[in-house]
């Protein structure tokens, strides 16, 4: 991951993960300023809670679109969107964040295992698949 900041969901692991995984995500990218932007906003007030269902939710919708191609403007949009609120909630999301989260999401086995039992088995994968062809395509 080069260094850059990549968070998600943290109510999906239990307290056990979720502080294993904290201590991860401010180790590997503590020094960077998307964390950095991360812990300002966490500052300024952000109900985790909330960002976090809203988020899982975007996985479902986009889980209900596995029918579909990943180019497919749906899915598309459905991406966009997602992208659109890691920004507004956690850190500016930039195209190569972007990308480099949805390696993690099929990479990372927590991260795959709940994202599949929001949006459905494949989820994961078809989230990466259409991240990827945002990037061609786009």
């Amino acid at each position: 991951m080069s260094g850059r900041f990549i968070t998600m969901s943290l109510h999906v692991f239990d307290n056990t993960e979720m502080n294993q995984y904290k201590e991860e995500v401010r180790e590997k990218w503590g020094q960077t300023k998307a964390y950095q932007e991360y812990e300002e906003k966490a500052k300024g007030g952000m109900d985790y809670q909330e960002a976090a269902d809203q988020m899982m939710s975007l996985f479902a919708e986009i889980g209900k679109l596995c029918d579909l191609s990943p180019d497919h403007e749906k899915v598309q949009e459905k991406i966009r969107e997602l992208q659109n609120f890691i920004t507004e909630h956690y850190y500016n999301c930039t195209d190569e964040i972007f990308r480099d989260l949805g390696k993690m999401y099929v990479d990372d086995e927590r991260f795959k295992k709940n994202i599949d039992a929001y949006g459905g088995e494949g989820t994961a994968e078809f989230v990466w698949r259409a991240i990827e062809n945002a990037f061609i395509n786009g």
